[in-house]
């Protein structure tokens, strides 16, 4: 009788930390949001089974995070989880404007169709377009209420892509081989992003005034701060099971040179593949 009432004691423990978990974090989806990228990395996978799996956990978090009992409009995480659905329209417009424009190209990689590539390009401007006007003619509300991460979500957007842009351009003119159009782009969007990061907090939108925009900026520098410091322990992370596995790998032995025959049939498959006699 004693082991009965021990397990029954453990199971009404267990019974009652579900239920917090379940209120608190389950049902306001922080644990959910910190398994997603383990969903993401396992559809990537190469193996079938993993793939499933990943499918699986995905439908599992978003009915967790749909599921949750308490209205939007109530907490911190109803409001992030509305600002995501208000967003989904222009990140899907997006996604699939980049897909499109760069698998339609020259890439040997599950190639689409030349002529889908205007679409593609179309989708983007699309997004931009929407993205804009949810800035400045329809900011993110339920029932009149605006959305409170609205502001401070856009100020770190822009932000990141003026820092993100701008690097990448200056990465392509330095480390690439005529990369003067890509660096171009890149450059177009850092400026206009800092335009209108600019504009919004010097003249604010219709709807809020451009204090509200500054004193949300603010935020966005902890954000940036974080992604620079979260990029940069990645890296380093990167880095050191690169030098890990090339220690264990040791001293490549010394290739012998090619022998006669070895070098002739080098140079007969060179002369059959571009078409010269050597």
């Amino acid at each position: 009788m004693a082991n009965m009432k021990s397990i029954f004691k453990v199971m009404g423990l267990l019974a009652g930390l579900i239920e917090m978990l379940a209120s608190t974090l389950l049902w306001q989806y922080w644990l959910p949001i910190l398994l997603l990228p383990l969903g993401i990395g396992l559809v990537v996978a190469k193996e079938s089974e993993r793939r499933l799996t990943g499918k699986v956990l995905l439908i599992l978090l978003a009915i967790t995070i749909i599921a949750q009992p308490s209205s939007l409009d109530s907490t911190i995480e109803g409001w992030s989880l509305h600002l995501l659905i208000s967003l989904i329209g222009p990140i899907i417009a997006m996604l699939f404007g980049i897909w499109f424009t760069l698998f339609s190209g020259p890439i040997p990689v599950a190639p689409l169709p030349r002529s889908v590539r205007p679409f593609g390009f179309a989708l983007m401007i699309l997004s931009a377009a929407w993205f804009a006007w949810m800035v400045f003619e329809a900011r993110p509300a339920i029932d009149g209420v605006a959305n409170p991460w609205w502001q401070h979500f856009v100020t770190s957007f822009l932000t990141s892509l003026v820092v993100v842009a701008g690097f990448a351009a200056a990465f392509a003119l330095i480390m690439g081989d005529s990369r003067l159009k890509e660096a171009s782009f890149m450059a177009l969007i850092s400026i206009t992003s800092f335009l209108l990061l600019i504009y919004l907090l010097a003249e604010g939108t219709n709807s809020d005034d451009p204090v509200f925009w500054r004193s949300a900026s603010w935020g966005a520098l902890g954000d940036l701060g974080g992604m620079l410091f979260g990029s940069g322990l990645a890296l380093m992370i990167f880095i050191t099971f690169v030098w890990l596995g090339e220690k264990r790998m040791g001293v490549p032995e010394s290739v012998e040179p090619l022998s006669e025959d070895e070098t002739a049939t080098i140079r007969e498959i060179i002369s059959t593949n571009a078409g010269v006699d050597e």
